[in-house]
């Protein structure tokens, strides 16, 4: 390639013995070409180099083509795989086994592949816990790929394997049984065997071939100062979260104590209540008096076994009347009034007696009076007591 001059593209002009007069005349020359270069130029100067450059990374691209490119290399080649092989007339059993050489923590991966004719029903290997000296942790039958041809019929059958010792593991002839239904079979409906060769897998140990040494052991160190600060900031913590904890349960009981308890009910608020519920229901208009009786005494007997104790709903008439008497509970004129209303109950409840509007009208009143005139005798007796004290 020849080499031209920057200056309109002629060879450079050199001068043998330049005097003073010649160098400034060739200076202010060679400035003026220069000035003009840059004006007319540029331009071309700017395309030439981006020509250059894609010119080289066009040959830089056809020489990475040119270059043959090896086959990448397969993912598990022969070095990194056992690998045992066995035929028996239509059947090829292929076991592998990876990886070739595991450690003690490693767990093992056996393929177990079975390729056969059409026609040929292949049974799955009978394994249990364990294959050989290793434990089965995983079982698995899976599609093979790469195996669709219509003539044949392939199963593949995956374990995960865990060894128990290091050392050599020997896992004997796996056996895979199957039945040839060919019609040119000379065993047509047989079962057939087909066993592989045994395989010996050898485990090493996290150590590899180290063994330990107590003279390897360093010295021990001197005592060790502790850090102060994290004691006595763990202490600030355990007394902190024992203030919170205290300050919790002491909340915690302030609010159980605080808490407004509902009293229960008072036996003349029971009473009331369930005797207005008796009269709404307005079982006397229905014909049904014996019910009504019942219920009506009923109400008046469970006012007293609140108000006294008397388990008078457990009672006879004559049995309650008795003990009234025997302790002098009420009154004599409200212990009368309350025998009269209880007899004349009895009537209606056990003798069938059918008593007039008037009457039951009167029975009703004389419930009422009860209630009434103790729920007023109970405030004028606290009422006392308050002025006496």
């Amino acid at each position: 390639m020849k080499c031209v001059s920057l200056l309109d593209g002629k060879p450079p002009v050199t001068a043998s013995v330049p005097s003073a007069c010649k160098f400034d005349r060739d200076t202010q020359y060679f400035n003026h070409r220069l000035k003009g270069w840059h004006s007319r130029n540029s331009v071309l100067f700017v395309a030439d180099y981006t020509r250059g450059v894609i010119l080289v990374l066009s040959l830089l691209l056809l020489a990475g083509c040119g270059t043959s490119a090896e086959p990448a290399p397969s993912k598990e080649s022969k070095a990194d795989v056992i690998q045992r092989v066995t035929e028996k007339g239509p059947v090829k059993l292929t076991v592998r086994i990876t990886p070739p050489e595991p450690r003690l923590s490693d767990l093992v991966e056996m393929d177990v592949e079975v390729t056969a004719e059409s026609f040929v029903e292949i049974k799955p290997p009978a394994f249990g816990v364990a294959v050989g000296d290793f434990l089965v942790r995983d079982y698995s039958e899976r599609t093979p790929k790469g195996k669709s041809a219509e003539e044949s019929t392939t199963r593949l059958f995956h374990y995960q394997l865990e060894p128990v010792h290091s050392g050599i593991h020997l896992i004997r002839s796996i056996a895979i049984e199957f039945i040839d239904n060919r019609e040119s079979s000379v065993a047509k409906g047989k079962v057939t065997l087909i066993e592989s060769d045994p395989i010996e897998v050898k485990i090493t140990s996290e150590l590899s071939d180290q063994v330990p040494d107590l003279a390897d052991l360093e010295p021990m160190l001197p005592p060790q100062s502790i850090d102060q600060s994290g004691i006595l900031w763990w202490i600030g913590i355990t007394v902190l979260a024992l203030i919170l904890i205290a300050y919790f349960v002491r909340s915690r009981r302030r609010n159980h104590e605080s808490a407004i308890v509902v009293p229960p009910p008072s036996p003349e608020e029971i009473a009331h209540a369930a005797l207005s519920q008796l009269l709404s229901e307005n079982l006397p208009s229905q014909g049904q008096l014996k019910e009504f009786y019942v219920r009506l005494t009923g109400i008046v007997r469970v006012y007293i076994e609140g108000k006294t104790g008397l388990h008078a709903p457990e009672q006879t008439t004559e049995e309650f009347l008795r003990e009234m008497r025997s302790k002098d509970i009420f009154p004599a004129m409200r212990s009368l009034r309350l025998k009269e209303f209880l007899e004349a109950a009895d009537m209606v409840k056990y003798a069938g007696q059918q008593p007039a509007d008037d009457q039951v009208e009167l029975s009703i009143l004389r419930a009422k009076e009860f209630i009434v005139e103790s729920s007023r005798e109970k405030m004028m007796t606290s009422a006392g007591e308050v002025h006496q004290n």
